[in-house]
């Protein structure tokens, strides 16, 4: 990802709010949040999204989590932007790549990381790594990024793979892929500030800014 990129993200959390290669990921679950693999302070997917209202009174919870307390509703007209400061991307059940023939997985290694937060993510003079990947193996896939680029997790490190080795290449098959769920904070007639859904019957993701 480069820098400027990164300045993009940044200020874009900060003012309101498609297609891409994330959005088919963006499915609603009503599991809860002890079954979530893994998270990002990031949005799938490239651009700013566009999110729009789907019903006139939407629930606004104390924690991305769906067996969270509400805390406050937001109302509108169906059609309406969504104004949001934050977002929450988790997986809720990871994917799975599988080799045909050798290749080397490169990226940034983030570590032992449940939780990828923005200052983690966009952290400078991250070194590029370099991992061998025998055929027939199989790689954990947690998130679609942006720009071809992807998270997987390969002996509990999160990689930042760049490319991500599902994208393009005949020596890999995406076995399956991952099972998500998107959150915005966002602030509800109460101005209280809470996590709203992003899905298909809430508030959706309808196209991105660039």
């Amino acid at each position: 990802m480069k820098t400027r990129d990164g300045v993009v993200q940044l200020c874009a959390l900060w003012i309101a709010g498609c297609t891409g290669q994330g959005e088919p990921l963006l499915a609603s679950s009503a599991r809860a949040a002890e079954s979530v693999v893994f998270a990002s302070d990031l949005w799938p997917g490239e651009g700013i999204p566009v999110i729009e209202m789907r019903r006139p009174a939407l629930p606004v919870y104390s924690e991305p989590d769906p067996t969270s307390s509400v805390v406050d509703t937001l109302r509108g007209r169906v059609g309406q932007r969504v104004a949001f400061d934050s977002t929450r991307y988790q997986t809720i059940e990871s994917g799975t790549i599988r080799t045909h023939s050798s290749l080397e997985l490169k990226g940034r290694d983030l570590g032992h990381v449940q939780h990828l937060t923005l200052d983690r993510y966009y952290r400078p003079n991250e070194a590029e790594i370099s991992i061998p990947l025998a055929a027939s193996s199989t790689v954990e896939f947690l998130q679609y990024r942006a720009e071809g680029t992807c998270f997987v997790r390969v002996q509990n490190s999160v990689i930042d793979a760049q490319p991500c080795p599902g994208f393009g290449r005949e020596s890999v098959s995406v076995v399956r892929d991952p099972v998500t769920r998107w959150w915005v904070l966002v602030r509800g007639v109460k101005d209280k500030p809470g996590w709203l859904l992003v899905s298909d019957s809430t508030a959706k993701s309808v196209r991105r800014e660039f």
